[in-house]
């Protein structure tokens, strides 16, 4: 016995839902094992906008049930109550387990386009939070999907063989297996695809033997940088500690971020009245350049980003401080993973009995400084231009 099928909207929006559910299962679980590169960015992006996708559809088919009730299975009594409840589990479960993704992508901090395309929030008040948390519970909720998605295929076996009531057609479009073979080629093509991307990730690459050589080489320059910088009669200026002064905004995926450089030395030699006579010397620890995301500091460590471990320090310096449109302009050398390329810093300076504040920014591009070489070097992933702001407060 085949019972009366489902309406078409309904049957739209199971099978949309179903392909969805499947594609992102496919994609988190190939990028979870892939190295750090752009096609692992790229397969989370799709993985993040399926479930997305998922959540929104599950709420328009959750209302559109309640609003056009299906016509009963033609079972038992008792298994049309089992067989709702079950229905209502995974209605459940549809909204739950992209819903506790949701909540991940907010706790780890990474930002969202749901498909490259509409920039998704993160849900305020959960930066900071325990990771680990939302993780697990994305998990759990998974295995749960999982779990219900296999017993209410198996159900349809079941009520075939023992019941005699075939429920598959009433959900089909069309021909049952004209039906079936398209839904299983749109799945196909859609994990095929995910799987080409995987093959086509190259893993980070470590701190070559050249690198490493170059140590010393880079530890004398900035030595030799910093003696040389107190050769002015200007007063001296220091760093007053307070969290994030030094930051930089790029871009992950076509969204904003911003990372911080933790530790850095900067000595100011500065008088607003007689600025060609100032020095700025800062040195920067590499290994304290944060993005604010734990899984991307341990990447960015790594030879195709900073290679702190052979560049532990960069530095910037500048003897030629100018005043121009009521602000100044320092133009200065940055050495950064062993090479040295001009940077201009634009700042205001505002002084007050010993203390001073200094409010400057620059741009770079980082492939001057060859971060993110390799599989990084478009702009598609993480953008070329990085812009930094900085905000000290300095005591003579």
């Amino acid at each position: 016995m085949t019972t009366t099928p489902y309406n078409l909207v309904a049957r739209i929006l199971h099978w949309a839902i179903a392909i969805l559910i499947f594609w992102a299962i496919g994609l988190g679980l190939i990028a979870e094992d892939m190295p750090n590169s752009p096609d692992k960015i790229e397969l989370f992006v799709l993985h993040k906008s399926a479930g997305f996708t998922v959540l929104v559809l599950a709420i328009i088919r959750l209302f559109w049930r309640l609003m056009h009730p299906p016509a009963p299975l033609g079972l038992p009594p008792l298994q049309e109550k089992m067989a709702a409840a079950g229905h209502w589990g995974l209605y459940l479960l549809m909204l739950a387990v992209p819903f506790s993704g949701w909540l991940l992508n907010s706790t780890a901090g990474y930002p969202f386009a749901w498909f490259n395309l509409v920039s998704i929030p993160h849900i305020p008040g959960l930066e900071g939070e325990s990771r680990d948390l939302y993780s697990s519970l994305h998990v759990y909720l998974f295995y749960g999907i999982a779990l219900m998605v296999a017993g209410h295929v198996a159900m349809l076996v079941v009520h075939k063989l023992f019941d005699g009531v075939n429920l598959l057609p009433r959900m089909l479009p069309g021909k049952v297996f004209v039906g079936a073979s398209a839904l299983i080629i749109t799945l196909a093509v859609l994990l095929g695809f995910s799987f080409y991307k995987a093959e086509r990730a190259t893993p980070e690459s470590t701190d070559s033997p050249q690198a490493v050589a170059q140590l010393p080489a880079a530890h004398e320059a900035v030595a030799d940088a910093s003696q040389t910088a107190t050769e002015t009669d200007s007063p001296l200026w220091q760093l007053v500690a307070t969290p994030d002064n030094f930051t930089f905004t790029n871009s992950y995926a076509g969204q904003p971020f911003v990372g911080a450089i933790r530790e850095f030395t900067p000595k100011i030699y500065f008088d607003p009245a007689n600025p060609a006579d100032g020095v700025i010397d800062v040195t920067i620890n590499t290994q304290s350049i944060t993005t604010n995301n734990k899984d991307w500091d341990g990447t960015i460590k790594g030879g195709q980003w900073f290679s702190t471990d052979a560049f532990p320090q960069a530095h910037y310096i500048s003897r030629d401080i100018r005043a121009e449109d009521g602000k100044f302009v320092a133009n200065g050398d940055l050495t950064l993973k062993g090479i040295t390329k001009p940077i201009a810093v634009t700042f205001e300076w505002q002084e007050e009995n010993s203390t001073a504040k200094f409010v400057g920014s620059a741009t770079i591009d980082r492939r001057e400084f060859e971060i993110g070489s390799g599989s990084w070097a478009t702009n598609d992933s993480v953008a070329f231009e990085v812009v930094l702001d900085i905000d000290l407060q300095l005591k003579r």
